[in-house]
Protein backbone atom coordinates (compact mmCIF):
# COMPACT_ATOMS: atom_id res chain seq x y z
CA UNK A 1 0.00 0.00 0.00
CA UNK A 2 1.17 3.30 -0.91
CA UNK A 3 1.36 5.63 1.71
CA UNK A 4 1.04 9.64 0.91
CA UNK A 5 1.45 11.22 3.73
CA UNK A 6 2.90 14.83 3.16
CA UNK A 7 5.35 16.92 6.08
CA UNK A 8 4.02 20.39 3.54
CA UNK A 9 1.58 20.65 1.08
CA UNK A 10 0.99 24.17 -1.01
CA UNK A 11 -3.06 24.63 -0.47
CA UNK A 12 -2.95 26.20 -3.71
CA UNK A 13 -3.23 22.91 -4.95
CA UNK A 14 -6.13 20.68 -4.75
CA UNK A 15 -6.28 17.34 -3.43
CA UNK A 16 -7.27 14.99 -6.73
CA UNK A 17 -4.28 16.97 -8.46
CA UNK A 18 -2.01 16.60 -5.50
CA UNK A 19 -2.48 12.85 -5.62
CA UNK A 20 -2.71 12.41 -9.33
CA UNK A 21 1.08 14.04 -9.52
CA UNK A 22 2.08 11.85 -6.67
CA UNK A 23 1.02 8.98 -8.25
CA UNK A 24 3.18 10.23 -11.39
CA UNK A 25 6.35 10.56 -9.16
CA UNK A 26 5.79 7.43 -8.14
CA UNK A 27 6.08 5.50 -11.32
CA UNK A 28 8.83 7.76 -12.07
CA UNK A 29 10.72 6.17 -9.23
CA UNK A 30 9.41 2.70 -9.87
CA UNK A 31 10.64 3.26 -13.47
CA UNK A 32 14.17 4.73 -12.74
CA UNK A 33 14.64 1.70 -9.92
CA UNK A 34 14.50 4.29 -7.06
CA UNK A 35 11.16 1.80 -5.02
CA UNK A 36 13.84 -0.19 -3.09
CA UNK A 37 15.64 2.97 -2.07
CA UNK A 38 12.34 5.36 -1.12
CA UNK A 39 11.92 6.63 2.32
CA UNK A 40 8.66 8.92 2.28
CA UNK A 41 7.66 11.80 0.81
CA UNK A 42 8.30 15.17 2.10
CA UNK A 43 6.00 17.98 0.19
CA UNK A 44 4.26 19.02 -2.79
CA UNK A 45 5.10 22.89 -3.39
CA UNK A 46 4.05 24.85 -6.53
CA UNK A 47 5.84 27.31 -8.69
CA UNK A 48 3.20 29.23 -10.49
CA UNK A 49 5.62 31.23 -12.57
CA UNK A 50 6.53 28.24 -14.05
CA UNK A 51 3.33 26.15 -13.32
CA UNK A 52 5.55 23.61 -12.09
CA UNK A 53 4.72 21.36 -9.21
CA UNK A 54 8.12 20.05 -7.07
CA UNK A 55 7.71 16.82 -5.31
CA UNK A 56 10.00 16.23 -2.35
CA UNK A 57 10.76 12.71 -1.58
CA UNK A 58 13.91 11.32 0.94
CA UNK A 59 15.43 8.25 0.01
CA UNK A 60 16.02 5.67 3.02
CA UNK A 61 19.21 7.19 4.24
CA UNK A 62 17.07 10.29 4.94
CA UNK A 63 19.03 12.34 2.15
CA UNK A 64 15.96 14.86 0.34
CA UNK A 65 15.51 14.87 -3.67
CA UNK A 66 12.56 16.24 -5.78
CA UNK A 67 10.93 15.42 -9.11
CA UNK A 68 9.45 18.24 -10.74
CA UNK A 69 6.52 18.41 -12.70
CA UNK A 70 4.72 20.76 -15.09
CA UNK A 71 1.24 20.73 -14.91
CA UNK A 72 0.63 21.31 -18.56
CA UNK A 73 2.74 19.30 -20.34
CA UNK A 74 3.39 16.81 -17.36
CA UNK A 75 7.31 16.73 -18.12
CA UNK A 76 9.52 15.18 -15.62
CA UNK A 77 12.59 16.23 -14.26
CA UNK A 78 14.76 15.33 -11.50
CA UNK A 79 17.04 17.34 -8.97
CA UNK A 80 17.41 18.34 -5.63
CA UNK A 81 15.31 20.31 -3.35
CA UNK A 82 15.48 23.83 -2.74
CA UNK A 83 16.44 25.49 0.30
CA UNK A 84 13.28 27.25 0.80
CA UNK A 85 11.11 24.21 0.62
CA UNK A 86 12.85 21.86 2.79
CA UNK A 87 12.97 25.00 5.06
CA UNK A 88 8.62 25.15 4.83
CA UNK A 89 8.96 21.83 5.50
CA UNK A 90 10.66 21.72 9.26
CA UNK A 91 8.95 24.86 10.38
CA UNK A 92 5.41 22.22 9.21
CA UNK A 93 7.33 19.27 10.93
CA UNK A 94 8.54 21.68 14.35
CA UNK A 95 4.51 22.91 14.05
CA UNK A 96 2.70 19.30 14.32
CA UNK A 97 5.92 18.44 17.17
CA UNK A 98 4.72 21.26 19.65
CA UNK A 99 1.37 20.34 20.08
CA UNK A 100 -0.08 18.14 22.25
CA UNK A 101 -0.13 14.73 21.03
CA UNK A 102 -4.20 15.06 20.65
CA UNK A 103 -4.01 17.65 18.59
CA UNK A 104 -1.19 15.87 16.01
CA UNK A 105 -2.54 15.03 12.12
Amino acid sequence: MKDYSLYYWDRRLDEAEVMELLNLAWEELYELEFDQVFGAWRGVHFEPETDTVHITWENMYSAPLMISIHRVTRTISNNYPRDEFLQLEQAEIERVRSLPPGERR
